[in-house]
């Protein structure tokens, strides 16, 4: 008896994490900002529990911040730029949670444009007087100790920071091509698994940004860096912040 080979279909009900889809993920998560100030007084109290929006301790860090100085050659933008750095750990509510991914999203609300900058996690960053990595420096102290570091290294200053677990972008993602009402539903779910310095106000101010600018409009690239030796037999990477501001639009060539 013949057997007939069977054939392999993908599974379209469930949704894979693409790294391209990113960039929109976090863009998406944003816009849900608004949907969650927009929730009725009861969705609100249940949102608002597990929630740990206007966290003082990133709140903090983010005003404890130096301004970017403007390297030779090169002016700041006159435009008015929004940084948000959006730091991706698999648990937030962990003792000592894991560092994922690391994003910086600018958007330019004169030009209406965005872009979404990848910092590697071995990324060399200033630990008081010595020296770590982006990854080493999470592991051992957290979110609120990254910023200015990541602020120095980047020569830009963070107007906000956004710490979120791994799933929210599977949460997200299948909110894609959905009504307010699937958001408002998925809101309190969604934010259970946010940490942010932003108020609702905030929040708000900046999905509008971003719907102004449009999702589709967000460009993606991997910030520039150089390697160099750690001191360990290994490498590590040297972000430079010149070409990231050029990137992202901040930095122009001086007149």
């Amino acid at each position: 008896m013949l057997f007939k080979e069977r054939e392999k279909f993908e599974r379209t009900d469930v949704w894979h994490y693409d790294p391209k889809f990113n960039p929109v993920a976090v863009a998406v998560l944003v816009v849900i900002f608004v949907a969650l100030a927009l929730v009725v007084s009861s969705l609100w109290g249940k949102a608002n529990q597990p929630t740990r929006i206007s966290d003082e301790a990133l709140g903090s860090a983010v005003k404890s911040q130096e301004g970017a100085t403007s390297p030779d050659g090169y002016s700041f933008s006159s435009h008015s730029f929004t940084n948000v750095l959006v730091l991706t750990v698999d648990d937030v509510s962990a003792e000592k949670p894991q560092l994922k991914r690391a994003e910086i999203l600018t958007l330019d609300a004169t030009a209406r444009t965005a872009a979404i900058a990848s910092i590697p996690l071995d990324t060399k960053v200033a630990n008081g007087e010595t020296e770590t990595t982006l990854a080493e420096l999470y592991q051992e102290q957290g979110p609120s100790a990254c910023i200015v570091p990541i602020a120095g290294a980047s020569n830009l200053r963070m107007t906000h920071v956004v710490v979120a677990t791994e799933d929210v972008w599977d949460k997200v993602a299948a909110l894609k091509g959905h009504g307010v009402s699937a958001i408002l539903g998925s809101a309190s779910d969604i934010f259970s698994s946010i940490n942010t310095d932003m108020s609702v106000s905030d929040m708000m101010s900046l999905a509008e940004l971003v719907q102004s600018i449009g999702v589709a409009n967000f460009q993606h690239f991997d910030a520039a860096v150089t390697s160099e030796d750690n001191g360990a037999g290994g490498t590590r990477s040297v972000l430079d912040p010149v070409q990231l501001g050029v990137q992202l639009g901040i930095l122009v060539a001086a007149q």
